[in-house]
């Protein structure tokens, strides 16, 4: 048996205690500080998912209890979606923001589209260089409401390693799995797009969804967005799902809709559930 020296055995504490520090303050450095604001703090995390497809970043929202923010569309009644500047940052081509499924808010200024308490964005990354950091500054300018509504503006920085990143927490994890998928890439519990087309003409022009919700319908919500800013109201459910899970939306494209101009453009509709998120695509004719 080996009897360690005293000096021997406090040399090996300290590497060991080196070694500790070390391995927390790369874990810190995929976190950015929070940053405050008035009734919500934002900040900055990175990782590598399990997809191996290279860091991610994501933007994390935190609010104070009751408090909402909006999706990349808000609504009805009005609200301000987030937007992002990157231009501070070194070593970035693109930065793609992605949305998690929202939810449908019901209040007495009308419907709203977001997310209660916070939420985590993913932030697909491009690099310049993939052999070297990416030095990440986003300023971000967003909207809270619970009784009030409030405009935020935060600037958050992170060091993106070039490789090597660490592994993502639980919760931005589910974040990327709230992403709506594409009609090819369903998962089980997705909600899948029947049939979805638009009546241009006539009396009564409208927006109608079908949709099957494997399931079981939980939570089961439409949402619609055209390009180019143009406004489309939020779809309404007709009656309730039947026995396979299916359920009809509609939504009435009014005096508010630009209907000469929402010709011809493809909207995309968002289908929410408790199980799974998907999306489509069509061309309002």
């Amino acid at each position: 048996m080996t009897v360690q020296k005293p000096r021997a055995l406090h040399l090996t504490l300290i590497t060991i205690f080196a070694l500790v520090v070390a391995a927390s303050s790369s874990a810190e450095a995929a976190v950015s500080s929070w940053v405050p604001g008035q009734k919500a703090k934002a900040r900055l995390l990175a990782g590598n998912p399990p997809s191996g497809s290279g860091p991610v970043a994501f933007v994390e929202i935190a609010l104070e209890p009751g408090w909402k923010t909006y999706w990349r569309t808000p609504g009805d009644a009005g609200g301000l979606p987030p937007t992002f500047d990157w231009s501070k940052s070194a070593n970035l081509a693109e930065a793609r923001v992605a949305f998690p499924a929202p939810q449908r808010f019901t209040d007495k200024s009308g419907n709203t589209v977001g997310y209660r308490d916070g939420v985590l964005l993913p932030v697909f990354l491009t690099p310049k260089d993939a052999g070297v950091p990416i030095s990440l500054v986003a300023g971000i300018h967003y909207g809270i409401c619970k009784d009030i509504c409030i405009p935020v503006e935060a600037e958050l920085a992170l060091e993106i390693p070039a490789k090597d990143a660490d592994a993502l927490p639980t919760a931005a994890l589910q974040a990327l799995e709230r992403l709506p998928r594409a009609q090819d890439k369903l998962e089980a519990g997705d909600p899948v797009v029947v049939r979805a087309g638009a009546v241009m003409e006539g009396p009564a022009p409208k927006i109608t969804v079908e949709a099957r919700f494997p399931g079981g319908g939980m939570g089961a919500d439409a949402f619609l967005e055209a390009p180019d800013g143009l406004y489309l109201p939020l779809p309404e459910r007709v009656g309730d799902l039947d026995s396979e899970g299916r359920a009809v939306f509609e939504a009435a494209l009014g005096a508010d809709v630009d209907l000469a101009t929402l010709k011809g453009k493809p909207v995309t509709v968002t289908l929410v559930s408790e199980t799974g998120a998907s999306f489509a695509t069509f061309v309002a004719e």
